[in-house]
């Protein structure tokens, strides 16, 4: 690999770039690795969640300890109850974690970014130069965040994106927990058609909700179905695929637009594995970080022609209550 030297405009504002990350956090320089401040950890998980529609619906926060009971964030107990005190006395429900099925867990992720040289001087002279490096390092964490919550099956000492282009590797995600702590509300390889059980994916999903999931959450407005397109897209394929009338075609873009499978709404984040289906609520997902487990360390590394900003933090992917989410996998729809 052949040297290359940075412009100076360039040169100046990566320097600025870096001091400007190290002084937010209380040091005055990048000459060793540094802790990321928990207000500016707080920040940066706010940032990632306006990257993707998705991870602003769900639950990310820090909690104190790498292990732990569950928060039970969104939780679902029903506390109204009657007490004769002449008898005994009355009994509170506690809120959170009650099944205790699993706790959390947080273990370390690196989300390491290397820019290239001969890339970002082509972004020197712009005005918003660091900005760009800001966003970009930010949209990458938090896509890649989503993509292990869906596809993450474990975590390997040194992953391999060859073998693991999802990021299976990573950590263990949402969907792996619900096939490993609650295989009774998970069904793996089903068929759809006219000559099975069932006939459509409206009535694979009243099932999923009516089976699967918890009497007491079966009524909750909060409930959403979450997808693939592909899924959503062989439901409507006869809407969309047609020459209508003007007022017609207004009528099925309305439909569409508000797309449900079964009675429930519909959402098809990036990421989410082809042919299966999600039922749950946002609120029942979460991604829990340890406080002030965030490092980061930015420095240049000529022998590559590249700035690398090398960052990790420990977090871990949370299903807070399992008797609130019904996962079909391996769907097949027949034609």
């Amino acid at each position: 690999m052949g040297s290359y030297a940075l412009s100076a405009a360039t040169r100046i504002a990566l320097q600025q770039y870096t001091q400007q990350i190290a002084t937010i956090n209380g040091a005055e320089n990048f000459a060793t690795t540094i802790e990321v401040q928990p207000t500016r950890q707080q920040t940066l998980i706010e940032r990632y969640q306006e990257v993707t529609d998705f991870l602003k619906r769900i639950n990310m926060v820090t909690v104190q300890q790498a292990t732990g009971e569950k928060l039970g964030l969104g939780s679902d107990q029903r506390v109204a109850s009657n007490t004769d005190t002449r008898i005994q006395p009355r009994r509170p429900m506690p809120i959170g974690n009650l099944e205790h099925i699993d706790d959390y867990v947080c273990t370390q992720t690196d989300y390491d970014v290397a820019y290239m040289w001969a890339v970002i001087d082509q972004w020197g002279t712009f005005p918003d130069f660091q900005k760009r490096l800001q966003n970009l390092a930010i949209k990458l964490v938090a896509q890649d965040k989503q993509m292990i919550g869906f596809n993450g099956t474990h975590r390997a000492k040194t992953t391999n994106k060859t073998l693991y282009p999802k990021l299976q590797d990573v950590n263990v995600g949402w969907l792996e927990k619900i096939r490993t702590f609650a295989p009774e509300r998970h069904i793996d390889e089903l068929v759809i058609g006219a000559s099975r059980e069932f006939k459509n994916i409206d009535a694979l999903v009243e099932m999923a909700v009516n089976d699967l999931i918890a009497e007491q959450f079966r009524d909750n407005s909060d409930l959403v179905v979450i997808t693939s397109r592909g899924l959503v897209t062989d439901k409507y394929q006869n809407l969309i695929n047609q020459t209508l009338a003007p007022t017609e075609q207004a009528a099925a873009n309305a439909l569409y637009q508000k797309k449900q499978l079964g009675t429930l709404p519909v959402d098809t984040p990036a990421y989410f594995p082809a042919n299966g289906l999600l039922i749950t609520s946002y609120d029942n997902l979460s991604i829990y970080q340890q406080r002030g487990s965030m490092r980061r360390l930015i420095k240049d590394e000529p022998e590559w022609n590249r700035t690398s900003d090398y960052q990790s933090v420990n977090e871990c992917f949370v299903v807070e209550d399992y008797d609130k989410c019904a996962y079909i996998e391996n769907l097949v729809i027949e034609a």
